[in-house]
Parts: structure tokens; sequence; C-alpha cells
């Protein structure tokens, strides 16, 4: 059996870290990094690195340094991150009612008020203040694994470069009143509400996607 060469090791562990969701879109990673954790030489790491960009998993940005690289994601991954995202969420508001949690949602209220001064600005920070939002939804959360999941899979949406990114821009206004109401139900302790508040920011989210998507295609 042919051994591999250590610079399509590294390849190839990069982009399984990149697929499963280890690594972030716009993380920032560095060649001692990859070389400490795999125990070679920075050698085979700088040759990866160079196909991992001709590849487009990865950047080089000047002054900073090399970042994952944010993957385009098409109307059906989209799709299916909602429906993980939802699943998920449900899920961790079911658990805060059995155990009957009372939500502080003081927090939540301050990262919405900040989101309306961000909506019609062209940058990204209404989404930069939108993950902030969705971490401290799950701050209750025992599961450390559910919650990297979540985070992960809302962050891939909210920072994709392509048609999915136009999206969210676009739906700024529609995902900030039905955050509003998710955080009323929570500042009530409605956990069934706050369920169904997801379900329709989700459901509604998807239907855009899919009605722009037919429209371009």
């Amino acid at each position: 059996m042919v051994k591999k060469k250590l610079d399509q090791i590294v390849y190839e562990q990069i982009i399984r870290q990149i697929e499963n969701g280890q690594l972030l879109p716009r993380e920032h990673i560095t060649e001692q990094w990859v070389a400490d954790e795999l125990q070679i030489s920075r050698t085979p790491v700088r040759k990866a690195f160079v196909r991992l960009e001709e590849d487009n998993y990865l950047e080089m940005i000047q002054n900073i340094g090399v970042r994952v690289k944010t993957q385009k994601l098409d109307s059906k991954s989209f799709q299916d991150r909602v429906n993980f995202i939802e699943r998920l969420l449900n899920h961790y508001l079911f658990d805060l009612e059995k155990k009957e949690q009372t939500f502080d949602s003081s927090q939540l209220q301050n990262y919405l008020a900040t989101m309306h001064e961000q909506m019609n600005k062209e940058n990204s920070a209404f989404e930069e203040i939108e993950l902030d939002y969705w971490c401290d939804l799950l701050k209750y959360s025992e599961n450390v694994y559910t919650k990297d999941s979540i985070m992960k899979a809302i962050q891939n949406i909210l920072f994709d470069e392509g048609f999915i990114d136009q999206m969210m821009k676009k739906n700024r206004a529609l995902k900030s009143k039905h955050l509003e109401y998710l955080v009323d139900y929570l500042t009530e302790d409605n956990y069934i509400k706050a369920r169904r508040e997801i379900r329709i920011l989700m459901n509604q989210l998807k239907l855009n996607v899919i009605e722009e998507n037919y429209k371009y295609n």
C-alpha cells in the first residue's frame, strides 16, 4: 500500500474538519496550530494550505492570515440547516419548559435594540449581533455539543457569501419581528408559544428562499 504524503494528509484533514463543522467559516488557522495538532513540521502544512486555497477551502487575507473560506449554500443546503436548527431549538425549549426554567431575556432585548440600529446598514453588523442573540438564547443549555451544533449551523447561514447571504440581509425586518415575539414569550416563560414562533420564523425563511430561488432559476 502506498503511504500518503504528509501534505495530502493535512489537506484531507482540513477538509474533513470544515465539512463536519470543527472548523467554522471565517475561523483563523495557522500552520503552527495544524503542525502541532498532527505532530509534523510546518512544511507539508504550508503545501496543503496552498492547495486548499486553490480549491476554495481557505483564503489568505492580507495582514490577517489564513482563514476558512465561507462555502456558498444552495437552497437545499439552506433548508437542511434550517430544519436541523429548528429541531434542536424546539428540543431545547421543551427541556426548559419541563424544568420550569425562568428565562432572563434582558440581554436578548439589548441585542434586539442594537439589531434595529443596524437594520439598514450594508455591512454584516446586524448578523454579528444576531449571532450573539442566538448564543444568549441558548445560555441555559446543559448540552455543550447541542449548543455548538446549533451555533455552527446558524453561523454557516448568517455568513454565507452567496445567495443565502443576500436573503438573510433582505429578511432582516422579518427576523427582527419574530425574534421580538420570541423574547416576549420567553419573558412570560411561555415555551409553547416560543416553540411555535421558532417554527413560524424558520418556515417563513425557507419559503422566502424557495420563492427567490425559483424566481432566478
